[in-house]
């Protein structure tokens, strides 16, 4: 199996907040962009204290993707599965 090069790297925060409560979520994250593969681009994420009031998120997720457009659309869809609104 070969092994792929990553061609860009960034730290990122995921901003999210939870209408029912008003309480927001933040993830701190690292966006890896690899040359090769089938799902090249991958966001690994680890939670911000302090968890919101109604809900219990998880400490760390790992997300993988095809594009970085993909990528966000199941950071949204995650989010969302907890009853968080992405913003930004």
């Amino acid at each position: 199996m070969p092994q792929y090069n990553i061609i860009f790297e960034s730290k990122e925060n995921v901003h999210g907040m939870v209408p029912r409560a008003h309480d927001w979520v933040e993830y701190a994250c690292v966006l890896k962009v690899k040359d090769g593969g089938k799902l090249p681009v991958s966001l690994d994420m680890k939670f911000i204290p302090p968890h919101p009031f109604i809900v219990n998120m998880p400490e760390e997720h790992s997300i993988k993707a095809e594009s970085i457009s993909d990528l966000y659309w199941k950071v949204v869809k995650f989010l969302a599965k907890y009853g968080v609104e992405f913003r930004g």
